[in-house]
């Protein structure tokens, strides 16, 4: 049985040169051989191990030496035999070692031989070179790939309480005491669904004297299925570099995936399913394998393909192979072929190697990581290996992915997983059992996420009280979970929920935040246009310009003529303009009876609508495929959020400052004409592509008013009023406009496109020349518009306070986040604006709910915070802070000084 020997990461045992003799000046140069006997694997196996074997074994051989046996140590590489048994100064391998050239010294870096280590080298090979059967440096088998199964302790407690109780017993730890039922809620509320438990639902539990409360807890937060899904998002997110603005976003070089994202959680996605859709991606999850096309010149690490395959490796398989896309690694047995093998599955072209930079000439050969799980062909296209490859990774044939995805989930909910670091599933777990019965519980379950949440949420391991992190220098041993930091998004909707001052919109219209209707309904808008023709624009138009020089015509002609009766000194000249005047307004007639070619021109829709009172929340969404003015009762109303994805066509508005009681005008002023956005050069040159009209134009536009509980809609439909190049003030609300047609609603599945970024020129291949295909996104718009209110942190683009509590911009996959506290973060949480903006901004209301019994309000407070009472001291203490009467100002510091609880801050 030949044992695995594993190596330290150092390099380098580089056998180069030409093979010659020494001469014996140089063989007197060597340190002699030991004068004892040497044993291999107490001598010279550590010297291979700390400064040969990165290089020259574990599937490497460079300059062709491999030292993994014996025998291939004595075959040696391009220079000649590495060795010759009992002939150590004739041996390349001593000279390499000895430095006898010091340009020549190997290893070029980490730990050279010492000359006792070079006598000891030297003594091994003139005994003859010993080496047992059972030793080798060949690359051991991969860790934790094959399909898992379960080996389960005797017992009828649940698995992983089985499992832990034997770890427990095997390291004589004493069995830690579980959690009280407030630490639990608490706990299990922000690890579930990452919100504090308010002060009732808080009593609520406590007060349960049922003995499964904690298992329905569970149950109940899970099955909680928005804030489940916003919650995870932040775990995906930073593990699939998904985010609402940053690099790449505005000119089109990086996609999101939030829609896609979102419902795969609200929906518990499968989770084979949910890798094999971002592998093998559609146009909903192809932003995770493309990447962020950087701009300028980057280096090869950084092209798409490349990128893919490290972010599909590190998330999927728990590999980095960041290293290794630039040269073979120092830190693990992945080499630049591996990695480059990898990316080009996701290649259109045929990938050159480059190392460090500096192209090889040498093209990649097309390689999954793991062969013994499956194979790709290389003659396969680009399509057809993605989907390959998607089926490898979610056969139940790999038993890594599985494996990984449940050592992550134990990290995040117990503070360290059962294989560290979680990207180097080539680890042994401290608990292998434990990790192959959740990877096959996991299997077994159809790959349901929830599932494995909530068999670790109600396992014992769980329940046990938090623990201090163990010394880096000091051995892990499981004695509960490790006591963690809030996150960034878990921090922020803790201070929301505490002041009740959440931002009313997401940081992205990308988010169907309704799932397709499984969490929560509205009427969704029809899109509309007009039926009038374009002659009848240009003929209204013409006419209007007639009737405006008419109208000076008119003018003059009254001028000219009361000059004249009064014989006025310039009543010829009067006479002369009139007349000229009265020729402009022929003209203008003329030309108006045979108008017909179209110009631009402006499309107004308008609408009516009546409300039961003034409403306290009025948000809404407006999309046109041609840029557009929005007027309520005569007011200009600026959008709150649009995404630059669409070219501005989507905007989201807040309507409530613009709405009355009763009747209400909504106006809509869009271009007939799309614009290209081009230089001035290029509009003398493509004339044509400055002003065109879209195949198929479109208007949408959704608005939801609440007063109270009362919910009114009001959608674009056949009801609007439309006209081209209206006349009068289109915004005026007494304009008249019962002559005006009806709008025309657009067929069932049809939606617009603003095509102008599709006519030449299309030689710049930048964001202008992107076609806006605006059906699809609209669901998200309006659901962004219906659910506008309380919009928790997992949706918002990172702020001052969550960068500095380590909430990562997500250009590079983030599996776990930093915990060691910061100086950034103490000036921040201590001092910081946007702290100190929401305390003060909810200070007034929260003071006028705590006066009628500021007791029971601070009771309430600390329940909701850290889930106990206040002390009878902190009681006091608070009371008299607050003030009598309560003053906004002290609610505002007890805010403060309530946040900066370690119990605050902290799961425990």
């Amino acid at each position: 049985m030949v044992r695995f020997v594993p190596t330290l990461a150092l390099p380098l045992l580089l056998m180069t040169g030409v093979a010659r003799a020494l001469s014996p000046e140089e063989t007197a140069q060597l340190p002699p051989p030991a004068a004892r006997e040497v044993n291999f694997a107490r001598d010279i196996q550590p010297l291979f191990e700390a400064s040969c074997v990165k290089c020259h074994a574990r599937g490497k051989a460079k300059g062709g030496l491999s030292i993994e046996t014996r025998e291939l140590l004595l075959k040696g590489g391009e220079t000649g035999p590495g060795a010759v048994a009992g002939k150590s100064a004739e041996s390349l391998i001593v000279e390499m070692v000895a430095g006898i050239d010091p340009d020549e010294v190997m290893p070029k870096k980490g730990k050279r031989f010492t000359p006792e280590e070079t006598g000891l080298l030297r003594a091994w090979i003139d005994q003859g070179m010993k080496w047992p059967a059972d030793i080798a440096f060949a690359k051991p088998p991969a860790q934790n790939l094959a399909a898992p199964a379960a080996e389960l302790p005797p017992g009828d407690a649940p698995p992983i309480d089985r499992l832990i109780a034997a770890y427990l017993a095997e390291k004589q730890i004493p069995k830690p005491q579980p959690v009280d039922d407030a630490a639990f809620a608490r706990r299990a509320y922000l690890d579930a669904i990452g919100l504090l438990p308010t002060a009732e639902q808080l009593r609520a539990f406590l007060d349960n004297s049922a003995p499964d409360k904690r298992a329905a807890l569970v149950e109940q937060l899970l099955g909680d299925k928005r804030n489940y899904a916003i919650h995870w998002l932040t775990f995906w997110n930073d593990l699939l570099r998904n985010d609402y603005r940053g690099t790449g976003f505005i000119d089109g070089g990086r996609k999101q995936i939030s829609e896609w994202l979102f419902d795969a959680l609200v929906q518990n996605k499968p989770y084979n399913a949910f890798v094999a859709n971002l592998v093998n991606p559609d146009r909903l999850t192809e932003g995770f394998t493309a990447g962020i096309l950087w701009r300028g010149n980057v280096n090869a690490v950084m092209q798409p393909p490349m990128q893919a395959a490290q972010s599909v490796s590190q998330v999927f398989l728990g590999i980095n192979l960041k290293c290794a896309s630039c040269h073979d690694s120092f830190v693990s047995d992945w080499s630049l072929e591996d990695a480059y093998g990898m990316a080009a599955i996701f290649s259109d072209t045929p990938l050159e190697l480059v190392h460090c930079d500096k192209p090889t000439g040498k093209k990649a050969a097309l390689r999954f990581l793991y062969p013994e799980i499956g194979g790709i062909d290389p003659a396969l296209g680009r399509k057809e290996r993605m989907e390959r490859f998607a089926q490898i990774l979610a056969s139940q044939q790999d038993g890594r992915l599985p494996r990984t995805i449940v050592n992550r989930l134990w990290q995040r909910l117990l503070g360290r997983g059962l294989v560290e670091p979680v990207d180097d599933m080539e680890q042994t777990a401290w608990n292998p059992k434990l990790l192959d019965w959740l990877a096959a519980d996991f299997v077994a379950s159809g790959y349901d996420l929830k599932h494995t949440i909530g068999v670790i949420l109600n396992s014992e391991a769980y329940r046990f009280r938090s623990v201090e992190t163990p010394g880096e220098k000091e051995e892990y041993l499981f004695r509960g979970p490790l006591t963690r930091r809030l996150d960034a998004e878990e921090f922020c909707d803790a201070i929301g929920s505490l002041t009740g001052r959440f931002a009313p919109l997401p940081s992205s219209i990308e988010f169907d935040l309704s799932a397709g209707g499984t969490l929560g309904a509205f009427q969704m808008p029809r899109w509309i246009w007009t039926d009038e023709t374009l002659e009848t624009a240009a003929k209204r138009s013409a006419w209007r310009h007639a009737k405006e020089k008419e109208d000076v015509a008119q003018a003059k002609g009254a001028e000219a003529q009361k000059a004249v009766e009064e014989n006025a000194p310039g009543a010829e000249a009067a006479s002369t303009v009139a007349r000229a005047a009265a020729a402009e307004a022929a003209d203008a007639e003329r030309a108006a009876a045979e108008a017909r070619e179209p110009g631009r021109h402006k499309v107004v829709f308008r609408k009516r609508f009546e409300l039961p009172a003034k409403p306290d929340r009025a948000y809404g969404t407006v999309a046109a495929s041609q840029s557009f003015e929005v007027r309520l009762n005569g007011n200009e109303v600026k959008s709150k959020l649009s995404d630059d994805l669409y070219n501005g066509r989507i905007r989201i508005y807040d309507f409530a400052p613009f709405l009355v009681a009763g009747e209400n005008e909504l106006s809509i002023r869009i271009d007939s004409h799309t614009e290209k956005q081009m230089t001035e050069q290029e509009r003398k040159e493509f004339p044509a592509s400055a002003d065109h009209l879209n195949k198929i134009s479109g208007l949408a536009f959704y608005l939801r008013a609440r007063d109270a509980d009362r919910i009114t809609e009001i959608v674009s439909d056949a009801s609007c009023r439309a006209r081209r190049a209206p006349e009068g003030d289109w915004a005026d609300p007494k304009l008249a406009d019962a002559t005006w047609a009806g709008a025309a609603t657009l067929p069932d599945g049809t939606g617009p496109v603003d095509e102008g970024p599709g006519l030449e020129p299309i030689r710049r291949k930048d964001f202008a020349n992107i076609p806006v295909e605006l059906g699809q996104p609209l669901r998200a718009a309006v659901s962004t518009a219906a659910f506008a209110g309380e919009m928790r942190a997992a949706l918002r683009a990172a702020d001052p306070l969550q960068a500095a509590l380590d909430r990562p911009n997500r250009e590079i996959v983030v599996s776990v986040r930093q915990d060691a506290p910061t100086t950034l973060q103490g000036l921040e949480l201590t001092n910081g604006a946007t702290l100190n903006t929401i305390f003060s901004e909810s200070s007034a209301r929260l003071a006028a709910s705590a006066a009628p019994d500021p007791g029971k309000w601070v009771d309430g407070a600390f329940l909701h915070a850290v889930a106990r009472k206040p002390t009878p001291v902190e009681r006091g203490a608070v009371l008299e802070l607050l003030g009598s009467p309560v003053r906004p100002e002290g609610v505002a510091d007890f805010l403060w000084a309530l946040s900066s609880l370690p119990e605050f801050q902290f799961i425990n």
